[in-house]
């Protein structure tokens, strides 16, 4: 039996996790990140820059991360 790592989520498509809200999984269609993994990459910087990604919707981002104890994965 294979145990997920808790990082597999980075992976899955954002349009597929129910926990982030509707305009979060929108915003980022629209900034064309397919995945958490997308914009883990990019940074924090970089990612809290994003239009598409408010104040609001980087918090979420942000929230959820942190929920699941993988928030180091967004670069500084």
């Amino acid at each position: 039996m294979t145990i997920p790592l808790p990082t597999d989520i980075l992976n899955v498509p954002i349009d597929s996790i129910p926990e982030l809200s509707k305009d979060f999984r929108a915003s980022c269609r629209a900034c064309g990140f397919h995945t958490l993994q997308n914009i883990c990459r990019l940074g924090a910087a970089e990612t809290s820059k994003t239009r598409c990604l408010g104040p609001d919707l980087f918090s979420e981002l942000t929230d959820f991360l942190h929920a699941r104890r993988i928030l180091h994965t967004l670069r500084a």
